[in-house]
């Protein structure tokens, strides 16, 4: 039993991120998204209403720069959000 515990403590401390550990700044996060000249935040208000199509390269590689733990400040009500625009910039441009 014994073993056991330290064998999972050992794979938690393993996989564990000290990045994740690290408090996050909301305005950070919001200046991220908001950072001109692309205003991206701008078209992903636009693909709420079916403008799929209108987001630019410049926003997804916005997207795909901002930390996962930013997601839930920007988007509280929408938790899947980052995976939809992840997914769209993907299809779109290729973008990983």
């Amino acid at each position: 039993m014994k073993t056991t515990f330290l064998l999972m403590v050992l794979a938690f401390l393993i996989t564990w991120s000290c990045s994740s550990a690290q408090p996050i700044d909301p305005n950070a996060c919001w200046q991220t998204i908001k950072h001109p000249p692309h205003e991206c935040l701008e078209s992903i208000k636009r693909i709420f209403h079916g403008h799929v199509h209108g987001i630019k390269k410049e926003c997804c590689e916005t997207v795909s720069t901002i930390s996962d733990l930013c997601w839930p400040i920007i988007f509280p009500s929408m938790p899947y959000i980052r995976f939809l625009l992840k997914g769209i910039c993907t299809v779109k441009y290729s973008l990983h």
